[in-house]
């Protein structure tokens, strides 16, 4: 029993601590019309996996006024985070919000609410607005719109006959009307998923989902245009339940038939599916990899191989320190901060502040490192390779995770005509320098990824400048490198 500290009043939760220290908390939030007793696929999947589990009551079924996005309700979860951080064995760092359709809905207000700093939150066919859903479910003659008119007319004012909605209090209580705060989530990732049938075979219209994505996108860049879903999108998926596009990935065994990423933020997929949460999945974003990546413009790119990266595996969490110009130890162009030697240690500090652990490291250096201003220091390159190695496996957050190191290959080079001339005869340095780092990775127990000889064949097509890959050049490296780190 958890008591509330708004109203005092007493909320009953199902909770399981793990035996062991610092492990990963789920909290699971009960469907609308269910509460804390309701079956739980989750829960044996926790105990057998020996999660931090809590299953809290937050008011019950969604048909009171203290219950659906109340401000109780609000207070009742950030009641339940506090005491199962309290009572069980958690990492704090590694916390997850789970929820199916009126758990779904407590979910996204979860994400614009809380304090807590949560890893994941992961809404399964959820609402999200609150008015348009009571005339969704006028509409289809379902009674979700008494219960939402139930809940947001005080009890003693509420006429069973002449049900009515409260306007302003179902906006107050839907996310799609909050403001998201981005800055307390930019360490964080919201994953919505609904099944496209939903609406149809089921009582949640995917608009609800659809347009929560949109919103959230819009918040975090106003600007952002590639990441936002269209309306013909929509639309389409509304009117067909389908959507044309071909080779389709799928989700446990389901098809997905629309799927769109903000970054490394946000996440929506519309699946094969009902109103329904694929439980085989709905824990996989728990066990990730935390992974710091040291690279130059390439990898500092818009849209470059660490953003593919990123998009490939949304469940990641990747540190970026990408930037143009870096160098494996030279001081290019006269600057410091773009010798990676001298700036390991504050890179690797960084990466265990942001991902709090390491699981790997990876390094794609070399090319500017290359230029023509190096010629006579070419021999130093592969030195400074061990040396920075060295470096690594000498910081604390090394000896303390143990993360896999990746030594990558830098790309080709395009010849001389094309390109300016700070990079002359870069071409032939690169192709030298490929099998010296391949050397040096193996004697330095790192694993070495060569993406030069695969790329060489069509490397003038896909670097017009001979350096900077288009997008298709990009996403061709992140698969070359993913393929080989997994």
């Amino acid at each position: 029993m958890i008591t509330s500290t708004l109203d005092d009043e007493k909320q009953p939760a199902i909770f399981y601590a793990s035996t062991q220290q610092n492990q990963p908390l789920i909290i699971s939030l009960h469907t609308w019309s269910g509460n804390y007793q309701q079956t739980d696929e989750l829960v044996k999947e926790c105990i057998n996996r020996d999660y931090n589990y809590i299953h809290p009551d937050f008011r019950g079924p969604n048909n009171t006024y203290k219950a659906l996005g109340s401000k109780y309700v609000v207070q009742d979860i950030e009641d339940a985070i506090a005491f199962a951080i309290e009572n069980g064995k958690v990492d704090t760092d590694n916390i997850h919000v789970v929820g199916t359709s009126g758990g779904g809905h407590a979910t996204l207000l979860t994400y614009m609410m809380t304090k807590y700093p949560v890893k994941t939150f992961s809404a399964w066919v959820p609402i999200s607005d609150l008015k348009k859903w009571y005339y969704e479910s006028e509409g289809r003659g379902t009674k979700y719109s008494f219960d939402i008119a139930a809940a947001t007319v005080k009890d003693a004012e509420f006429d069973k006959e002449n049900y009515y909605l409260d306007d302003q209090e179902a906006i107050k209580r839907s996310p799609i009307h909050m403001r998201t705060p981005v800055e307390k989530r930019k360490n964080s990732k919201l994953y919505i998923y609904a099944g496209i049938h939903d609406g149809y075979k089921g009582s949640v219209p995917i608009s609800q989902s659809l347009d929560f994505y949109n919103k959230v996108v819009i918040d975090f860049d106003s600007m952002e245009k590639m990441a936002i879903i269209p309306q013909e999108d929509i639309i389409e998926l509304l009117a067909s339940r389908n959507f044309l596009a071909t080779n389709k990935d799928t989700i446990a065994d389901r098809t997905i038939h629309y799927q769109k990423t903000y970054k490394d933020l946000v996440q929506l997929t519309i699946f094969e599916g009902t109103h329904e949460c694929l439980t085989s999945v709905a824990l996989n974003q728990v066990v990730t990899d935390k992974v710091l990546v040291i690279g130059d413009s390439n990898g500092a790119k818009e849209n470059g191989w660490v953003d593919q990266l990123k998009t490939m595996h949304f469940e990641n969490f990747i540190y970026n320190t990408s930037i143009s110009g870096n160098t494996i130890g030279f001081n290019n162009n006269g600057q410091e901060r773009l010798n990676t030697l001298l700036n390991i240690n504050r890179y690797l500090d960084e990466a265990e502040k942001e991902l709090h652990g390491l699981d790997k490291v990876v390094i794609m250096l070399g090319t500017n490192d290359c230029k023509a201003v190096f010629d006579k220091r070419k021999k130093e390159i592969p030195e400074n390779m061990v040396a920075l190695l060295k470096k690594i496996k000498s910081h604390a957050a090394y000896k303390k995770y143990k993360p896999q190191i990746f030594v990558i290959s830098p790309p080709p080079c395009g010849e001389d005509h094309i390109m300016q001339e700070k990079y002359h005869g870069s071409s032939g340095r690169v192709k030298w320098l490929v099998p010296q780092l391949k050397n040096v990775a193996a004697l330095n127990d790192c694993k070495y990824i060569d993406i030069h000889t695969k790329l060489a064949p069509n490397w003038s097509r896909l670097a017009k400048d001979g350096i900077h890959p288009e997008e298709e050049g990009q996403i061709i490296m992140s698969r070359i490198i993913d393929e080989q780190m997994n």
